[in-house]
């Protein structure tokens, strides 16, 4: 059986914003909440789950998870890359999806788009190309057995481990790499909504109440045009430096 199955990797951690992911968006929804909803259900994707850590202030993920009814498995803090072929493991996962818990606003048709070009190109490794999507809307599709190469590579270092693909990244001449191009309309890199600081959460949570006054749908699509058509994000950043 070949499976592909979303991983939302979370944990309560954070250097500049701990618990960030458990902040809430809008009413009662969390960050982290609001991203399981959005992406439970991806075309061309098995099952959505969560990685967290066996840290106990990450109980609280796990009971979130719960909730959702998203499976969730822990593993290492730091060692994240164990941590993904732990879920690998456990869901009979072929493909991976990576998705970082950091923005709420990671797009399924996005994700569903770099799933099937992966298969298309037969890839090991598939991304959107650089300088397309706004920083916090990217997520990166990989084999199973690539990651267990990785974790089984004498050279694969800590920094490695900790950031599951960036051995790929800096090697793409040794894998069966394939980049997405997106539309002219979406290629964004000057735009970002994932969350590190307090100005962040203030500014992504301006941006879906700006994105729901107007009754768009919360997507790339709309995050770029609210951007390049009404200047409500200068607007808004000029408030939030205010």
């Amino acid at each position: 059986m070949t499976r592909t199955v979303a991983v939302i990797q979370a944990r309560t951690g954070s250097n500049r914003l701990p618990g960030k992911i458990l902040e809430t968006l809008h009413d009662d929804v969390s960050l982290l909440s609001y991203q399981c909803r959005q992406l439970r259900t991806i075309e061309g994707v098995d099952e959505l789950v969560i990685a967290t850590t066996t840290n106990p202030d990450d109980d609280a993920v796990v009971a979130l998870a719960e909730r959702e009814g998203i499976r969730v498995f822990r593993g290492s803090e730091e060692d994240v890359l164990s941590r993904f072929l732990l879920v690998a493991e456990q869901t009979l996962a072929k493909t991976i999806i990576r998705i970082t818990s950091d923005s709420p606003f990671r797009d399924p048709a996005v994700i569903a788009r770099c799933v099937a070009e992966h298969r298309e190109h037969q890839a090991e490794y598939t991304r959107p190309s650089a300088g397309h999507l706004p920083k916090g809307l990217r997520a990166e599709v990989v084999e199973t057995g690539v990651l267990r190469q990785l974790a089984e590579a004498a050279e694969t270092t800590a920094r490695d481990r900790e950031h599951v693909t960036v051995f790929i990244r800096d090697h793409l001449d040794r894998f069966r790499c394939h980049a997405v191009d997106f539309p002219e309309s979406l290629r964004r890199p000057d735009l970002d909504v994932s969350v590190d600081t307090i100005e962040d959460l203030e500014l992504v949570r301006a941006l879906y109440a700006a994105l729901v006054d107007r009754d768009w749908p919360v997507d790339t699509e709309h995050l770029c045009r609210l951007y390049d058509e009404t200047n409500v994000l200068k607007s808004i950043l000029t408030d939030l430096a205010s």
